[in-house]
């Protein structure tokens, strides 16, 4: 099983698809509207948290910057994902940023009232601790896997994982519904720019994906999670 599964496995469904129909609804009155384009920001680091984002269309990419200051994408937010919750929770500062990779729609929710609905909804707090507890795997996992030593085999991770988080099914394959740049999908992995280049060069010249500015497609996608076990093409 290839980290994409097995991450895709620890992520499940969006926080909003778990919760029982009634506390979905009361969570889809609360908190106002917002609207935000792609590259701004929705939340920083180091900030309050005075407020949670649910997100409702679109998807934003969570980063964090390493100990050289460069930037790395730490997981992609998909709709009816939850942003901001360890912060307000915790009654302390954010510890990451969340960035819009497009237009998205949010609804914005201020602390005081979502700590309110989660007193009154016992079930919804449990689903974001099982979130906070996942996410936390799943950095753990990013941060024991950037170790392998074939660059291949990490590119090819990272895109399985894509397709289980926003792969759309075409004709040619699994088409990322992201519209990631080279330099955004080597801040997810992390690795050097010049190194993803090259494993996507070997990808494509196997027949496993396609790729174009800011578009990738995996055409064989048994064949991709055969190069995240084995590193080969």
């Amino acid at each position: 099983m290839g980290l994409g599964q097995e991450a895709a496995e620890e992520r499940e469904r969006p926080f909003l698809e778990r919760l029982d129909e009634p506390v979905r609804a009361r969570l889809l009155e609360m908190g106002t509207p917002q609207t935000y384009e792609g590259r701004q920001a929705l939340m920083r680091a180091g900030e309050p948290g005075d407020f949670v984002m649910l997100l409702r269309h679109g998807y934003v990419k969570v980063t964090s910057a390493d100990r050289m200051g460069a930037t790395v994408i730490l997981d992609v937010g998909v709709p009816g994902d939850l942003h901001g919750e360890i912060a307000v929770i915790a009654g302390g500062i954010r510890m990451a940023d969340v960035v819009a990779i497009e237009e998205v729609h949010v609804r914005r929710i201020a602390a005081s009232e979502f700590n309110r609905f989660l007193l009154e909804h016992p079930a919804a707090m449990r689903e974001v601790l099982v979130s906070v507890a996942r996410r936390f795997v799943l950095a753990q996992r990013q941060r024991t896997q950037s170790w392998k030593p074939q660059a291949v085999a990490r590119v090819a991770t990272r895109l399985d994982y894509l397709v289980d988080v926003c792969g759309i099914r075409t004709p040619a394959g699994w088409r990322i519904g992201i519209p990631l740049s080279q330099d955004e999908l080597a801040q997810f992995i992390p690795m050097g720019r010049t190194m993803v280049a090259q494993a996507l060069d070997k990808l494509r010249k196997a027949g496993v994906v396609a790729s174009s500015r800011r578009a990738i497609t995996v055409i064989d996608r048994e064949a991709l999670r055969v190069v995240t076990e084995k590193g080969v093409t």
